[in-house]
């Protein structure tokens, strides 16, 4: 099958050919084009021969506006013009996208791997956070191999080998062979059994059991990961199977604090991110060099002030964090990308970018850095790029339902019907599949309403956002949002009735409140001048 530029020959008519040349304003370009040529051509032909200019130089003219007029097309059909310069169109973009997704999961020398939630074996069956925080490491350690694709935890961690074929699971997540495995903690040992499964099959490929003191977990993790490259990729030479170093903490138990606060951290709510600020404080309390458990305070307190309450104290706490991860681990993506968030807090924006860019360096499959990179571009109002790396935040997790319908917004504001149906539905499926696991996640839900909104199923959407006001009606996001799907709703008394509720909760919203598209029909209120005007 031939590829040219987001479309294939297989698919190719002449209907399909016109109707791209008309939605990439090729024919518009082509007949300005022309009609500029024709207007210089006249005033050439007029005013050359009084000027005295030699005759080839109505030659040179024409042959020049002939040689332009293929690169224009070229280029009318490549790019879109945007206030913000030359862009790719983003349908080439998605269309990529969902190439990308959509590749089979052996990819020549690379191999594809998931990582399942560890069983708890323990005798209280209380480590829980310990099993998901181990299993989570070694996926980490495993993603950044360049000869494995690792889905993420999102997507790995909503199976368990207790309740799911791992045969089916392996199928659902796309890759060729699955790690599942169990851990037993007791005392001062720790014993993780692990095994890989050839998902065509069924048949294990490789078992190990590691028994070592809980002081040697982080070495523990290397070893089983080293064993897990070596069985998967013992053809490639070594620069292709080269771990990343595992987290250096020197006391265990801030090890087990900072697993602890992931574990609150990765549930992205109010109380999670309260809770996961406490561990990592103890974390760093009993280890005060852990730059791990740095960074995620950092990433705690801008979760905090970015969607819950803009204060000093957590812009303040977010720098302290960053500057700390910094100074221990400059060259680690969580360091760089903590250091983004702190920089994004207080404005100074072009510097947030800097850092975002070189955490994608270091590990370009890091989700927080796209999204939080998309975030502070989304906040300047460069909403191309915002939704570019939107997009990219959602290759890297395509189970997250945040992404998707966050570019849902800027597609609507830009009047890119179909992208914003293309992000409506693909949010929709996630929140949905996310609503299976925590029915009360009301982030979720108002998202998501906005979304059903764009897809015409109303009534649903209407229970979706009465039942995140239901769930948190005090909490200053919930009702922001919820106005922001009244105001889509064309609801204006509603939305005007949220947003004063969001301004009275401490919500500080910032510029953004002024710029948000999805407030858009309140614009000419003066209630709402007045809002704005109160921020």
């Amino acid at each position: 099958m031939l590829r040219k530029r987001g479309w294939t020959l297989e698919k190719f008519s002449f209907t399909h050919l016109a109707d791209e040349l008309l939605r990439r304003k090729v024919v518009r370009v082509a007949l300005g084009y022309s009609i500029i040529v024709w207007l210089l051509l006249q005033i050439a032909e007029v005013t050359f021969e009084p000027l005295h200019l030699p005759g080839w130089s109505m030659t040179l003219l024409v042959v020049s506006a002939m040689a332009g007029f293929p690169v224009a097309v070229i280029l009318a059909w490549a790019f879109e013009v945007t206030p913000e310069g030359l862009q790719r169109d983003p349908q080439d973009l998605a269309r990529e996208n969902a190439d990308d997704s959509a590749a089979p999961a052996n990819r020549g020398d690379y191999r594809t791997v998931a990582v399942l939630p560890f069983a708890d074996m323990s005798p209280a069956r209380d480590q829980g956070y310990f099993c998901e925080g181990i299993a989570e490491e070694i996926l980490s350690s495993l993603s950044a191999v360049k000869c494995l694709h690792v889905p993420s935890r999102t997507s790995s961690f909503r199976f368990n080998a207790e309740d799911h074929d791992i045969c089916e699971t392996g199928k659902s997540l796309g890759v060729e062979t699955v790690l599942e495995g169990s851990l037993r903690k007791e005392g001062d040992r720790i014993r993780i059994t692990a095994q890989l499964i050839n998902v065509a099959d069924g048949f294990h490929i490789w078992a190990s059991t590691y028994d070592r003191n809980l002081t040697d977990v982080l070495d523990l993790q290397q070893e089983l990961s080293r064993d897990i490259v070596r069985q998967l990729c013992e053809s490639l030479p070594p620069d292709e199977t080269i771990l990343r170093e595992p987290a250096a903490a020197a006391d265990i138990r801030a090890y087990d604090y900072y697993l602890q606060g992931q574990f609150f951290m990765n549930r992205f709510s109010r109380r999670g991110a309260e809770f996961a600020i406490r561990m990592f404080r103890r974390a760093v309390e009993l280890d005060s060099d852990f730059s791990l458990a740095w960074s995620g305070m950092a990433q705690a307190h801008t979760y905090l002030c970015v969607y819950h309450e803009n204060t000093k104290e957590h812009r303040e706490q977010a720098r302290e964090s960053a500057a700390r991860a910094m100074e221990l681990l400059p060259g680690s993506a969580p360091s760089r990308t903590a250091q983004g968030m702190a920089l994004m807090l207080v404005g100074r924006y072009a510097e947030a970018e800097i850092e975002f860019a070189q955490a994608l360096v270091i590990n370009p499959m890091q989700f927080s850095a796209s999204y939080y990179y998309a975030r502070c571009c989304q906040f300047q109002g460069k909403l191309q790029q915002a939704v570019e790396l939107f997009e990219r935040a959602s290759r890297r997790r395509p189970e997250d339902y945040q992404a998707p319908l966050l570019a849902l917004s800027i597609y609507r504001a830009q009047g890119n019907k179909k992208m914003a149906r293309n992000a409506a539905q693909r949010g929709v499926a996630a929140a949905e599949l996310h609503l299976l696991l925590h029915p009360d996640d009301a982030r979720a839900l108002y998202l998501g309403s906005l979304a059903l909104l764009e897809l015409g199923e109303t009534d649903k959407a209407r229970a979706w956002i009465e039942r995140a006001l239901e769930l948190n009606p005090s909490d200053g996001l919930v009702r922001y949002n919820a106005a922001c799907f009244y105001a889509q709703a064309r609801d204006l008394e509603r939305a005007r009735t949220n947003l004063s509720h969001a301004r009275k909760s401490g919500l500080a919203f910032g510029d953004w409140i002024k710029t948000d598209p999805d407030l858009a029909p309140l614009r000419a209120d003066p209630d709402f001048t007045n809002l704005a005007q109160n921020q």
